[in-house]
């Protein structure tokens, strides 16, 4: 399952709270603007059915600026 699958399923206020992160920084993680830092990343993985794959898959198709 891919991050923005996760927070689509449980929305984006719910996966906020969850996380202790701001409704802005989960609704970046959904649309792929912003990848989580790595401790954060971390975190998800461990509590949620995504995996690193899911964390990081759309930041590695993205080509850098």
């Amino acid at each position: 399952m891919t991050l923005s699958e996760y927070i689509r399923e449980i929305g984006v206020p719910e996966f906020a709270k969850r996380f202790r992160i701001t409704e802005r920084a989960a609704t970046a993680y959904l649309y792929g603007a912003r990848t989580p830092r790595p401790k954060l990343a971390k975190s998800i993985v461990e509590k949620t059915p995504v995996d690193w794959e899911g964390v990081y898959a759309g930041a590695l198709s993205r080509k850098p600026n």
